[in-house]
């Protein structure tokens, strides 16, 4: 059974040194702005086994011509009988991200070589005196819009400072930056997929890092998903069978808690404005922690007057700290909203026709289609794809739309993955 994959083997210096010829079994779930990840399994005596084994060996992966995955082949495991087989996980170049941390200052040095030296502290010394930056634990981006935000932040850090073989594809202004007043993204030593992650879902950019099989590099490229207008249906041909869930909102109003201790604490509230509570004629006020700020009170003001809770009523308070510290509280009140937004999710088995196919031209990760379920209408993004490929069964591939919340090892994965950026993002905001 002929496949549609093409699965291209490459050294850590992206030499090509071949194709797979005779893969036993692939499993691929590449996902739309996260890492994605896979396995393949091929024959203890393949001839392209020994430049898989090699340290640092990559592969590039298409199906149907298109792009799907690229990235190492990472942890082998093997049968030690003759005639085993030997299973490689694979892990998409999207990786780079949440290996690379966002330095407060990527161009200076990590500890201070000398007194006048700022290193990464917010804190640097002006002919004698002790000055605080208004904006610490931020790095300033262009601002022109959020596609130059985004490549400018991957430039600095995994170019600039790292020196990673990664390319940025040229800046095209893709959507306005949409952040007002300072133009700043949170990101200290927060990792870059962490640091992007609320500007990527607020402006609808699907991010990639891809290797094209040709160039000694990877490339960053920012897009803009397609919205797809016709509807699919069982009855159509298309959908053959799949499961679908919802999850009511969790959340529509978040109750910020700052900076300060007991009765000096600084509070903020970040509502829904979606129209989500008349929709569902509910409230639910849900508490979050966000002390990771630092409040810059001018040194003119005496101590008994740094009073967290009245940080941006204090006249001594500069505009800029306290846009700076508005734009903090209420991108923690959004994430939390986002958190407990309402969601709704399809796992889709697929018919492969020429009218519809998840291919070049087709229906891509990201992109926004729409499903009739039961008299239920489901318009959401393609998140994911799980594409298999055996000898037995051939080729199949699972789009997974929306944000699937039946799913108990998802959420299990998910509340730990919440919980681990929680403790980051407390740890390097002392």
């Amino acid at each position: 059974m002929e496949s549609p994959f093409v699965v291209q083997i490459f050294d850590k210096a992206f030499k090509w040194l071949g194709n797979l010829a005779d893969p036993i079994r692939l499993d691929l779930t590449p996902q739309f702005n996260a890492v994605g990840t896979g396995e393949i399994e091929v024959s203890a005596s393949d001839e392209m086994l020994p430049f898989m084994l090699a340290k640092g060996a990559r592969c590039r992966i298409t199906y149907k011509g298109g792009h799907e995955m690229s990235g190492p082949l990472r942890h082998p495991t093997g049968k030690v009988a003759e005639f085993g087989t030997v299973i490689f996980q694979v892990e998409d170049d999207y990786r780079l991200l949440p290996n690379t941390l966002g330095w407060v200052a990527p161009d200076k040095n990590l500890s201070p070589v000398s007194m006048s030296d700022t290193a990464q502290s917010n804190i640097y010394f002006n002919s004698g005196a002790t000055v605080t930056l208004s904006k610490a634990h931020y790095y300033l981006t262009g601002g022109d819009s959020a596609e130059g935000a985004i490549k400018d932040l991957i430039s600095v850090n995994m170019i600039e400072r790292l020196g990673r073989p990664v390319t940025v594809a040229p800046n095209q202004f893709r959507i306005p930056f949409p952040y007002a007043s300072d133009d700043i993204l949170p990101v200290r030593m927060a990792p870059l997929d962490e640091a992007l992650a609320g500007l990527l879902l607020e402006t609808g950019l699907g991010l990639s890092l891809q290797h094209d099989g040709v160039s000694p590099t990877i490339t960053a490229e920012v897009w803009e998903p397609t919205t797809w207008p016709l509807d699919l249906t069982v009855d159509s041909g298309v959908v053959l069978d799949g499961d679908w869930s919802q999850q009511y909102p969790t959340a529509t109003r978040m109750i910020i808690g700052g900076p300060g201790e007991n009765v000096a604490r600084a509070f903020w509230e970040v509502r829904d404005a979606t129209g989500i509570e008349d929709e569902y004629g509910d409230i639910i006020e849900v508490f979050r922690d966000a002390t990771g700020s630092t409040l810059n009170w001018p040194d003119t003001l005496a101590d008994q007057y740094r009073i967290a809770k009245y940080y941006l009523l204090r006249d001594e308070v500069s505009t800029a700290d306290k846009n700076a510290f508005r734009i903090y509280l209420n991108a923690a009140g959004a994430k939390g909203l986002s958190d407990g937004a309402p969601t709704a999710g399809l796992s889709l088995s697929l018919s492969e026709t020429p009218q519809f196919q998840y291919a070049p031209g087709g229906f891509r990760r990201g992109d926004h289609i729409s499903v009739m379920a039961n008299g239920v209408r489901f318009t959401d993004q393609i998140l994911a794809v799980n594409l298999t490929w055996n000898k037995t069964t051939g080729a199949t591939a699972t789009p997974q739309v929306g944000d699937r919340t039946d799913d108990p090892d998802v959420l299990f994965a998910r509340a730990i993955s919440q919980l681990a950026a929680a403790q980051r993002r407390l740890s390097t905001s002392r």
